[in-house]
């Protein structure tokens, strides 16, 4: 029911900063003049600005009282769906920024986000659920998975992206659901490959789950990617929670752990 797999969605073809890509082609001209010792060189000429560049770095952090300060190690929180949490090694990771494409009506997004927010009651923690599309029905969730819920409605995908960025700043809740399945695919599409990857950084700065429920395969920085892939009948709606996950379906296209390291650090200033 899992697979591992490799895409190209639209947005990865887009450049951040609106920057032109450059032509391999051209550059592949240039490796047959001495590639050895090229490569050598530049691999010597990168670690001493590396090493300059961490110098002065540390040099500006002393004078204004900064430091810096590893990320937190990353948490597993299940899912309540056994397959899904066996494919994805336990769950959820915190820290990474987990796309949930639902390409077609009823594949189980709704099940699943259920699923996430009995989760996070179990870990007795706060989430929110961004409603990019204001198409979430708190009458079809139980009373008691609300408790803990903000529900933040939104009229677009632009509105919806600025409140996750600034629900994932503020780094008090443990988990936000980011539901962008009702918006439509072109207003999806104005949605800069920079500010994805913004996204992502926010939710390995602030340690919580990040959920982005999409139409369809489209951001560029998911760090692990599901596919919904069933469909639900009418006559498996009267089954509880736990029924409906044991019926999910779906596929893992991509499933990569944080990097550690380099941008991974996270600068913040020193107290006293």
């Amino acid at each position: 029911m899992t697979a591992e797999a490799s895409e190209t969605t639209f947005f990865e073809g887009q450049i951040i900063g609106d920057e032109a890509p450059r032509n391999v082609s051209d550059l592949e001209a240039f490796q047959d003049v001495d590639g050895c010792s090229e490569m050598q060189w530049n691999d010597g000429m990168a670690t001493a600005r590396a090493d300059a560049e961490s110098a002065s770095l540390e040099e500006a952090f002393d004078g204004l009282g900064v430091e810096r300060v590893a990320p937190a190690e990353s948490e597993t929180l299940g899912t309540g769906v056994d397959s899904l949490d066996e494919a994805l090694d336990g769950g959820l990771r915190s820290g990474l920024l987990t796309e949930l494409a639902e390409t077609g009506a009823s594949s189980g997004g709704q099940v699943l986000l259920l699923h996430l927010l009995a989760g996070m009651r179990r870990a007795m923690r706060f989430a929110a659920l961004v409603d990019g599309a204001d198409g979430f029905d708190p009458q079809s969730s139980p009373p008691e998975l609300l408790e803990h819920l903000l529900w933040a409605r939104c009229r677009s995908a632009g509105e919806a992206m600025k409140l996750a960025d600034a629900l994932l700043r503020d780094e008090n809740l443990g988990m936000v659901l980011v539901d962008l399945r009702g918006c439509e695919t072109r207003e999806l599409r104005r949605v800069k490959s920079a500010d994805w990857y913004r996204l992502q950084r926010l939710a390995e700065r602030s340690g919580a789950y990040v959920c982005v429920f999409t139409p369809e395969a489209m951001i560029p920085s998911a760090q692990v990617r599901v596919r919904l892939a069933g469909q639900y009948g009418i006559g498996e709606m009267d089954s509880d929670l736990r029924g409906l996950g044991c019926g999910l379906e779906f596929e893992v296209l991509r499933k990569r752990t944080r990097e550690r390291g380099g941008f991974a650090q996270l600068v913040r200033r020193a107290v006293g």
